[in-house]
This record gives structure tokens, C-alpha cells and sequence, in this order.
């Protein structure tokens, strides 16, 4: 009890000092000239209140890191974490949006400014939800697109905290080394902090993976309450993912349910609620038969085929032509771009954490051992990857640099894959007789 009223007592010295330090670079000649010149794109007419603001609501949010319900040694890393996410939310990102004078952040600032009430939250409807939760924001601090972003970015922090109380419950044991790799990937790091639907999906995901390991490894019913509540989380923003999420679920459970009655109650839940996700899926899209979803992915496949990353679409014109398709979509959607398939200065960073996950990927293949594949959440995690980057690789191929972004869905889970699979095994020396 001593050393962790030690260790609280140490961190808040490290806030006040951390306070101090940015109450010093406010008054620091030009800083607010700089970080207003870079601000040019948002919609606020006083940008260096709007930052400080922000920059408030970053300290608030980190100190409360030290009231949260959770070991002391996990506060020490996401207060790490967090310090490296609020310089990627308040510094590099600055130069991200003087770069883009046209983002769906904006938009979500200025719609949520607009609102004279609280809208709800509806399933599919994520980008009214979005702007229903920046009003709600805007009720509790002052209106500030900065201070949004910053929400954000703990959403986003929450949701990786969570991803790593679901790897350390399948590995049991902790490891920190796994919690920073998720956590400080460079594409994890920055679009999990931005302001928009990522960081909510990414959130949802990580309750639906945190329930799904817990359910395995526990044998617990109450993660199934987890499941549900990370795919509806995932639904609000978009409907489409649940679908995704619930499938490779049937497998698991066909795989771990023991008991004739508990194996038919458990699939015939999980199949109602697959069932239902998939209808609005189709009633979203107006999709009666096979004609109407070849037509509908093509249309929405070129539809994304704007800006400087475009490439050429391919016509889908039947089911055929779609699987064909399916190597390649599915292949960009995980792995592009890569090197030298966009030359800017944000292409070329993607490329090179590309090109680090396909080194990732041959380790994992060459030091694997194949019983592991037949271990039902390892299958399910695969599966989980591949019904997701199938699905997205029909709007990834056409532009890479959303294809960026959309990953991070799936990101921390191809990433546990990778690592798990890519360990070094330790031998065992036989003894002498």
C-alpha cells in the first residue's frame, strides 16, 4: 500500500511538472503564432484559445489516468503512452491538418456546434452520432476542436489499454513490450488519436476481442455481455462491421462449446445476432439478391476512387469477377501501400510500416508452429483478419491512403497475430541419462 501511495505520488509530481513545462512553452515568443498558422484549415475563429484549451483538457485527462481502477504498473505505461499521444494530437498533427483543408474532423466540429440538443445515438448512423457526441462535449468544456481531438485520443488509448488486457489474459502473464508495440505503432498511435469515428470503432473492437479471449481463457459467461456491447459499440458507427465481427464468432464457438444444450444455445445466439446485423446490412443498401450487391460494390468500390492516391478501379460486373478480385483487395487492405505507391511525405511513412509488417508476417511464417494453428482463438483471430480485409479490400484497392486509416480496425489484432506467431521459441534441452 506504501509503494503505490509512493508511486501516486510520484506521478502527480510529474504532472505538475509536465503542467508547468507547457505553461512555459505558452509564453515562450511565437509559439501561438506557429501553432495558429498551422491551425489555418479549422473552423474556429480563436485558434490559440481553442489550443490552449485543448492543451488543458490533455493535462485533466492524463491526471485522471491516476484515478482509473487499475493496476499502478499500468499507469506508469498509459501515462507514457499518453504523453507520446499528446504530442502526436497537439504537435505532428498540426502539420497533418495544415496540410488538408479538407477533413471530415471539421465537419464534425463545426455539426457539432450547431446542434441546440442532444440527438442520441442510432445504429449505422455514425456520423450523426459523432456530431451528437461533439455537442455533448461542448456542454461539459468550452467549445474546442483541439479539446475534441484530445477526447479522442483517449478513446483511442482506452481502446488499446483494453486490446492488451486481452492479450495478457490469453498469454497470462504480463508483458509490457506487447502494450507499447500496440500501442506506439506508428498508424495505431496517430489514427487512433484523430477526431472521428476511428478511435469509437477501434474502441468497439477492443471490448468485442477483450470479450472473446475473456470468454475462451475463462470460460465466463458475462464476456458474452463484453461481445455484445463492443459489436453494438462498432454498429453505432458502422452497421456493416458487425456482421464481420460475428462470423468468425460462429467458428469459436461451434470449436469451444462443450455440451449439446450450451453449444445449441450459444450458436443459436450468435447466429440470431449475426442474422439480424446482416439484414441491416442489406436493408442499408437496398440489397435484395446477388445482382443488387455486385451493382452496389461497384458502385461504392469506384466511388472511393478519389484524390492523389487513387488508382485505377476494376469493374466488378459479377460474383465471379468479385472473387477474383479478392486476393488482391485483400492483400492491399493489409499491406499498402507500400514503398513508392505514394510519394509524399505521409505515403512514404505508410509504405515503410508496410514493408515492416510483411518482415513481420515472413518471421511469423517461418518460426510458427502449425499444432498453433489448430488452437480455436488463434483460428479465430486469423479468420477475424481475413473476413475483414476481404470485405474492406473492395474500397482499400482504389485508395491507399484511406486504406491506411481503415486498418487500424484491424490493426492491433493482426499485429497480436503477427507477434504471437513470430516469437522466438524457447528450446527445450533434452536431459542426460
Amino acid at each position: 500500500m506504501y509503494t503505490q501511495l509512493k508511486t501516486h505520488n510520484k506521478w502527480w509530481t510529474y504532472v505538475l511538472i509536465a503542467t508547468c513545462g507547457i505553461g512555459i512553452g505558452l509564453v515562450v515568443p511565437g509559439f501561438l503564432d506557429i501553432v495558429t498558422a498551422l491551425s489555418r484549415n479549422i473552423p474556429q475563429e480563436d485558434l490559440a484559445t481553442d489550443y490552449f484549451t485543448g492543451l488543458v483538457w490533455a493535462i485533466v485527462l492524463g491526471a485522471s489516468i491516476l484515478f482509473w481502477p487499475i493496476p499502478v504498473r499500468d499507469k506508469t505505461s498509459l501515462l507514457v503512452v499518453w504523453l507520446a499521444k499528446s504530442l502526436v494530437t497537439l504537435g505532428f498533427m498540426l502539420l497533418y491538418e495544415a496540410n488538408y483543408s479538407s477533413l471530415d474532423a471539421y465537419g464534425y466540429f463545426s455539426a457539432g456546434q450547431s446542434l441546440v440538443a442532444w440527438g442520441g445515438l442510432w445504429i449505422g448512423d455514425g456520423t450523426q452520432n459523432i456530431n451528437n457526441l461533439a455537442w455533448l462535449q461542448s456542454q461539459v468544456i468550452p467549445a474546442s476542436y483541439h479539446a475534441l481531438k484530445v477526447s479522442s485520443a483517449m478513446v483511442g488509448l482506452i481502446a488499446v489499454y483494453i486490446f492488451y488486457r486481452a492479450a495478457v489474459i490469453f498469454m497470462q502473464q504480463e508483458n509490457k513490450k506487447v502494450f507499447y508495440t500496440l500501442a506506439l505503432f506508428p498508424s495505431v498511435l496517430f489514427w487512433s488519436s484523430i477526431l472521428g469515428k476511428d478511435p469509437i470503432i477501434l474502441l468497439g473492437i477492443s471490448m468485442y476481442v477483450y470479450g472473446v479471449v475473456g470468454w475462451y481463457r475463462l470460460k465466463r459467461l458475462r464476456y458474452l455481455w463484453v461481445i455484445a456491447l463492443g459489436v453494438i459499440a462498432v454498429a453505432l458507427i458502422r452497421s456493416w462491421l458487425a456482421p464481420i465481427l460475428l462470423a468468425p464468432l460462429l467458428i469459436l464457438s461451434l470449436q469451444m462449446v462443450r455440451g449439446k444444450i450450451s453449444r445449441i444455445a450459444i450458436i443459436a445466439l450468435v447466429l440470431v445476432a449475426f442474422l439480424l446485423s446482416f439484414n441491416q446490412f442489406m436493408n442499408m443498401f437496398g440489397l435484395k439478391n446477388m445482382d443488387d450487391l455486385v451493382a452496389t460494390t461497384n458502385g461504392i468500390s469506384r466511388s472511393w476512387a478519389i484524390g492523389g492516391s487513387a488508382q485505377e478501379v476494376p469493374e466488378f460486373t459479377s460474383i465471379s469477377s468479385m472473387v477474383a478480385f479478392v486476393p488482391i483487395g485483400a492483400f492491399t487492405a493489409l499491406f499498402r501501400p507500400l514503398p513508392g505507391d505514394i510519394l509524399n511525405p505521409f505515403g512514404m511513412l505508410a509504405g515503410l510500416e508496410n514493408l515492416v509488417l510483411l518482415i513481420m508476417l515472413m518471421l511469423a511464417v517461418k518460426r510458427m508452429r502449425w499444432n498453433e494453428l489448430k488452437e480455436p482463438i488463434v483460428l479465430w483471430a486469423i479468420l477475424l483478419v481475413i473476413i475483414w480485409a476481404i470485405v474492406y479490400g473492395f474500397i482499400s484497392y482504389q485508395n491507399l491512403g484511406t486504406a491506411v486509416r481503415f486498418r487500424l480496425q484491424i490493426l492491433p489484432v493482426l499485429l497480436g497475430i503477427l507477434l504471437y506467431l513470430g516469437r522466438r521459441h524457447t528450446r527445450t534441452i533434452p536431459a542426460r541419462l
